[in-house]
């Protein structure tokens, strides 16, 4: 005789059936997630074709004189060929040599970060030969969210790094990475900013300032650049960790992102001098498809760590039939 104890009983069990099959499921997803990420820096990758570009009206393809000083000017759109060709002469500096080597003050120090590196090297499993993104590396060993990566997991990437000093000092540590002295636009094309000359904790001010201004030497102009842009001039639209420390602009920095243009896997954000808000972040970022892996709190920092969420269009809602 079928009673209601044996129909519970029955889907309680088709219930833990179905959690445990999820569960499989999952697992098997993230390894493969994991093998395709690693499987991506074995093959070449696909480079993303201009459109943006095509979304900005009675905007010319080919210019006369491609200059920095037109770009600003004319506000090109950020996958812009003149744009990308300027970053690429003037502004992307190649890695040192991988037979010189490292200039540290601190070299037994295996990781100078505050836990992010820790963080990243668990959600990616010990990826090796992975790309970075560092903005805000300032001199390339102090606090780097990277060094650790690029020397100890055979990592390589890009350093962003606008402060005049703190350039000069990374410059010096001979990093097998990329590098750019210059900010990340807090608007979808290039700009000149007026930017705090103060090593670890300089940030953007304003706009362009005049030389008596200058003169004082609190201040420097420099060259901001989409981050996008940038991805596109060094041809990688594939990032495994991507930590950005802008002191305070970094929500608008994310919204310049053409986010289903890229492909950015893990990303760190210092939220602590966000006008926003933590959670303003918190909420763009999962409006981007991110996923909030916590917060990392230290004398020294106040990031939160993302991942991509790539179970996403798996997700479905699970009616309780005991309700």
């Amino acid at each position: 005789m079928v009673t209601w104890r044996s129909i519970r009983i029955l889907m309680i069990r088709r219930r833990m059936l179905l959690m445990s099959l999820t569960a499989i499921v999952g697992l098997y997803l993230i390894k493969r997630f994991v093998m395709d990420n690693e499987l991506q820096h074995k093959t070449k990758r696909t480079k993303v074709l201009y459109n943006l570009m095509e979304e900005t009206p009675n905007m010319p393809k080919h210019v006369k004189d491609c200059t920095i000083e037109y770009a600003n000017e004319h506000k090109l759109q950020q996958d812009h060929p003149c744009l990308l060709d300027i970053i690429r002469r003037q502004y992307l500096h190649k890695p040192s040599p991988a037979d010189v080597p490292l200039q540290l003050d601190y070299p037994n120090i295996k990781d100078q970060s505050a836990g992010q590196v820790t963080a990243v090297l668990r959600l990616l499993r010990n990826l090796t030969k992975g790309f970075f993104i560092e903005s805000g590396a300032a001199d390339g060993e102090s606090f780097s969210n990277s060094l650790f990566l690029e020397r100890d997991m055979n990592w390589t990437g890009l350093l962003i790094e606008p402060e005049p000093k703190s350039y000069s000092n990374l410059a010096k540590r001979n990093r097998k990475s990329w590098t750019l002295q210059n900010c990340l636009s807090l608007e979808k094309y290039p700009t000149e900013v007026s930017f705090e000359k103060t090593e670890i904790t300089g940030k953007i001010i304003g706009g362009k300032v005049s030389q008596f201004e200058l003169a004082e030497g609190k201040l420097a102009n420099v060259q901001c650049l989409p981050l996008y842009s940038i991805l596109l001039a060094h041809g990688q639209t594939w990032v495994d960790f991507f930590s950005l420390d802008v002191e305070g602009h970094e929500l608008q920095v994310l919204k310049t992102i053409p986010w289903h243009k890229v492909n950015i896997t893990v990303v760190a954000v210092e939220w602590e001098h966000v006008e926003e808000g933590y959670y303003a972040v918190v909420d763009y970022m999962k409006e981007q498809g991110y996923v909030n892996f916590g917060r990392i709190a230290t004398p020294y920092a106040r990031d939160v760590v993302f991942i991509k969420d790539f179970l996403d269009d798996l997700r479905y809602d699970y009616i309780d039939y005991d309700e």
